[in-house]
């Protein structure tokens, strides 16, 4: 009995002994397995040098070469009517095609009209597309394909049709119809062109021509002047007046005094000398002045317009009234009071007015 009692104890602890030892070494050597697995072999060759990149100041200095070419743009433009931003929050489906730059791009690039969030106002990306080669290709203009205006006729004249993707008249309704005798209504007090119906006086399209003394003829301007607006208006700047990224033609000088911007007119080779253009620029735009405010009168004089030359709404007219709202509209908005087509212009206003007495 003793002897079993004092030999259990001795076996139980050399079991343990054994179990311990053996524990152990099996961590040892699953530490020379996993060190044997993650060690490093003999370094490979070398692989082949990847092609260089370019030099990022050489490609941003293509066009931020601190030349004056760039200050003297921005300048110009800073100081123009387009960058004022004064619309930019027409920034709805509809108006954001023009009255953003957003929208601008969108729409002469897919032909999208959506609401624009966040706008910012037109500047150099509406027309260019800046930074998007990061070369002095990015200088040139998003387009310059002819345009189709909203009433149908084709605009092309080089380097403006850009601009005219705006400066046209919107759609009409109703649009009067000289052959018809019933009465028409107009409701409401936007009826007309919209603010920018250059391209379509220039182009003598979207008045209707009531006859009367005068014929519809059009200026040398329409014939002669290839790139449309930009000759004229983005012409070789006078400061940061007029003419460049200012775009003006009238201004006021530094002295205080009334000037137009005439390099344009001598680098198409149309006209000679500032004496001459004032000759003919002066008298037209006093006689066009005239015209228009004898019409004002007449239309305000029959109630359609009121003391702030506002339209009146809802007006129930004949045709021949409703084209004579029409045609002064289209002249009020052209804003150039005859310099981009002085003789429709004037026979417009001439035949309108004779329809009303």
């Amino acid at each position: 009995m003793n002897d079993t009692k004092t030999t259990k104890p001795k076996i139980m602890k050399f079991n343990h002994i054994i179990h311990t030892t053996g524990f152990a070494v099996m961590i040892l050597l699953s530490s020379f397995l996993f060190t044997g697995c993650t060690k490093e072999g003999p370094q490979g060759l070398p692989g082949l040098d990847g092609e260089d990149g370019k030099d990022g100041a050489q490609t941003c200095s293509e066009c931020h070469n601190m030349s004056e070419f760039l200050v003297a743009r921005i300048e110009q433009y800073n100081h123009s009517t387009h960058a004022t931003g004064a619309n930019t929050n027409r920034s709805t489906a509809g108006c954001a095609r023009c009255h953003t730059s957003m929208g601008f791009r969108n729409f002469i690039i897919d032909s999208t009209d959506v609401n624009v969030d966040n706008p910012t106002p037109i500047n150099c990306r509406t027309c260019h597309p800046i930074h998007e080669t990061f070369t002095s290709d990015d200088f040139a203009l998003r387009t310059t394909d002819s345009i189709t205006l909203m009433n149908g006729d084709i605009y092309n004249y080089g380097q403006s049709n850009l601009c005219v993707n705006c400066h046209q008249a919107r759609p009409i309704s109703p649009y009067p119809d000289l052959s018809s005798s019933e009465k028409v209504t107009i409701s409401s007090i936007h009826y007309g062109p919209h603010h920018a119906p250059q391209a379509n006086m220039f182009m003598s399209t979207g008045p209707v021509e009531i006859k009367g003394s005068m014929p519809y003829l059009n200026s040398a301007h329409t014939k002669m002047v290839y790139n449309g607006c930009v000759t004229c208006h983005m012409s070789p700047a006078t400061g940061v007046l007029g003419g460049g990224h200012q775009m003006g033609v009238k201004y006021t000088t530094v002295s205080g005094s009334e000037a137009y911007q005439y390099t344009g007119c001598f680098t198409a080779d149309c006209h000679g000398t500032v004496s001459e253009i004032n000759g003919m620029i002066v008298p037209n735009r006093a006689e066009i002045t005239a015209l228009i405010e004898e019409l004002n009168s007449k239309l305000m004089a029959k109630g359609f317009f009121d003391d702030h030359g506002h339209l009146i709404a809802p007006l129930t007219l004949t045709q021949k009234e409703a084209a004579v709202i029409l045609n002064y509209l289209f002249v009020v908005e052209d804003k150039s009071f005859g310099a981009h087509n002085f003789r429709y212009t004037k026979a417009l206003l001439t035949n309108s007015i004779e329809a009303l007495q």
